[in-house]
């Protein structure tokens, strides 16, 4: 049986002069949630972060457990 743990979405936003993006995590989202909910919450930090900062990418990580039914072990 396939089991929903979790799912998280990272805002990563660009810095100037950086290499690096600046992340930020958000644990425990509604599952499968709409590309343009996602867009949204990304832009919406962008409009938080200093006016420098641009929306670089968000990005949705899923986690599954994996369980065998108990009707399913044999022995």
């Amino acid at each position: 049986m396939k089991n929903l743990e979790k799912t998280k979405l990272t805002v990563e936003l660009s810095q100037p002069g950086e290499d690096k993006t600046l992340k930020k995590n958000f644990n425990d989202v509604v599952s499968e949630p709409s590309e343009s909910a996602v867009l949204a919450l990304g832009e919406t930090m962008a409009n938080l972060a200093p006016e420098e900062n641009e929306l670089a990418l968000v990005t949705e990580t899923v986690e599954y457990s994996h369980v065998q039914d108990a009707e399913e072990i044999t022995e």
